[in-house]
C-alpha cells in the first residue's frame, strides 16, 4: 500500500510539473478565468491544490514582470 502511494504521488507531480510549463502559454483571460477558479473551489484534491498553486505561481511571475493579468 505505501508503495503505491509513493507511486502515485511520483505521478501527480510529474503531471502537475508538465501542466506548469502550459500556464506560461496562457493567455491572460484564461490564466485569470483559471485562478479564478481556485480561489472559489471548494474540497479540492490534493492534485488540483498543487495545479492551483502554480497557477498562482504563473500569475506572480507575470505581475514581477509588469504584466497584471490575474
Amino acid at each position: 500500500m505505501n508503495y503505491l502511494l509513493t507511486a502515485a504521488l511520483f505521478a501527480s507531480c510529474f503531471i502537475v510539473t508538465a501542466c506548469d510549463s502550459n500556464l506560461s502559454r496562457l493567455d491572460g483571460s484564461d490564466l485569470r478565468e483559471r485562478a479564478y477558479r481556485c480561489a472559489n473551489e471548494m474540497n479540492m484534491t490534493t492534485a488540483e491544490i498543487q495545479v492551483c498553486k502554480n497557477i498562482q505561481r504563473e500569475c506572480q511571475r507575470r505581475q514581477d514582470a509588469g504584466r497584471f493579468e490575474c
